[in-house]
């Protein structure tokens, strides 16, 4: 099996809501049961051994506990101090990083990669440090590359990781488009540590986590036999609910995803990054603001953050996911609202369980597991995007066979239909990626030059297929 973007987030919470703006006032004693309820369900339709969440509003704690296994063999159950690896989570430690270095005037955001990373070949391109930011950059994400599973047991170095695709054509002009990539953060710690003249996680630790009293939260060790932490597991074979994850080292996440935290101290972060106590207020205001192409054209990502909008509220989210781990957290600075949660299963984001324990705490219908993203909570599909994605795609399989895919209107409603199948709705999710009702995991992210779509990639159970538009 193909592994590709086990580390990667994906935008959540993203969408518009015409209603105005409700404070949550639900109370602790109401919202508890909820939300063990919440987490509860997710757990047995998931299978996840484990999960910790956290729910807190203002100097409120709603909601703080952990559920399940953190070590099936061990019968060790998770706890609130659990630590678990947060995947892509780790990319806005990473922008906030690079924003301190800008407001120390020690990088500025238009300068080129060149400048930080000569050894990168950006053939004849400039890449800013703004488009690495926002996964504009054009560069081939590394963790799409077939042979990269070959290396998990092994150390590498940043310079290795980028070696992945050194040699490999931009995936688009830089500016022109937005796919989500790995090695833009790979690059992007390479600069943290060329203009700050020490290691990635160093840095962190000297600027974020001992400053914040972030005692739980580091650089994940690649094997540790601290019962802290809990272990990551997948989806098991012959039958099995689960199976140890396949083990990565540490060393190839680096700062897109090698992080590791509890829930309490991610809810701090997310106060202090909101409060101006991690960067200044412009500098959260750039993270947290959807950027632009080349065109004018919005995409739905900041600096390492989703921005979004819930019932009248701004939001700020982001997911992750890795071997053995998936995690999701949102914040709604109107009401000083963090949610948080962290999982050790890798096949099942809490993303969903995220979006029900929000809506909950605002008194909103919940969002039933595989159904199409909640009005206010999705982002709108414009028609001319939609019209633009229509058409004929050929999908190349591990096997070296090809698989015709088309993706049609049946009325209003997305369809698609691979050669040979039955036809299935498409939802939308933000940043042309869709997702489908029948498996939570799997996504279509179509790859737009010109206004129209050129290619589009199956993410589904782990594996990466590419399929360019038919002519």
């Amino acid at each position: 099996m193909l592994y590709s973007v086990r580390f990667a987030g994906i935008a959540m919470l993203a969408g518009f809501s015409v209603a105005g703006a409700q404070r949550s006032t639900i109370t602790r004693d109401a919202f508890r049961p909820r939300a063990d309820s919440l987490v509860l369900t997710y757990l047995a339709e998931s299978r996840a051994p484990g999960a910790s969440f956290a729910v807190i509003r203002g100097n409120d704690t709603l909601a703080y506990g952990a559920y399940g296994l953190a070590n099936v063999d061990a019968a060790r159950a998770p706890t609130t101090a659990t630590i678990y690896e947060i995947g892509s989570n780790t990319k806005q430690f990473t922008s906030a990083a690079i924003m301190k270095l800008v407001e120390q005037g020690r990088v500025k955001l238009d300068d080129d990669l060149s400048k930080y990373v000569p050894q990168f070949p950006l053939h004849g391109k400039q890449v800013s440090i703004r488009q690495l930011l926002t996964h504009t950059s054009g560069i081939h994400d590394y963790t799409s590359v077939p042979d990269w599973q070959k290396t998990w047991n092994d150390p590498l170095s940043p310079d290795a990781i980028i070696k992945l695709v050194a040699a490999d054509t931009f995936d688009f002009a830089p500016g022109t488009a937005y796919r989500y990539d790995n090695t833009g953060y790979v690059l992007l710690g390479m600069v943290i540590e060329k203009a700050s003249g020490q290691k990635y996680a160093s840095y962190l630790e000297a600027q974020f986590f001992k400053p914040l009293g972030l005692r739980q939260t580091s650089y994940c060790p690649s094997r540790t036999s601290d019962p802290a932490f809990a272990l990551g597991y997948t989806k098991g074979a012959n039958g099995a609910a689960t199976q140890r994850a396949q083990f990565l080292d540490l060393s190839h996440p680096f700062a897109a995803g090698a992080l590791c935290s509890t829930v309490g101290d991610f809810a701090k972060w997310q106060r202090a990054l909101a409060a101006g106590r991690v960067v200044s207020p412009a500098s959260y205001a750039l993270m947290s603001t959807a950027d632009t192409l080349n065109n004018g054209r919005k995409i739905n990502y900041g600096f390492g953050l989703v921005p979004g909008v819930f019932d009248g509220h701004k939001t700020v989210s982001h997911t992750g996911g890795i071997p053995g781990f998936a995690t999701a957290a949102a914040y709604v600075a109107d009401d000083s609202l963090s949610i948080v949660v962290f999982t050790n299963y890798d096949r099942e984001s809490p993303q969903r369980l995220v979006q029900n324990l929000l809506r909950a705490a605002y008194g909103e219908a919940l969002v039933a597991a595989g159904a199409a993203p909640a009005r206010g909570t999705a982002p709108a599909l414009s028609p001319a995007d939609r019209d633009a994605i229509v058409g004929s795609y050929t999908l190349q399989l591990p096997t070296g066979q090809s698989l015709p895919i088309k993706f049609f209107l049946d009325g209003t409603r997305l369809m698609a239909q691979a050669q040979g199948q039955s036809a299935n709705e498409i939802n939308y999710l933000g940043n042309f990626a869709f997702g489908v009702a029948f498996d939570p995991a799997l996504r279509f992210t179509f790859t737009m030059e010109g206004g129209k779509a050129t290619k589009v990639t199956l993410l589904q159970g782990g594996a990466s297929i590419e399929g360019a538009r038919a002519p």
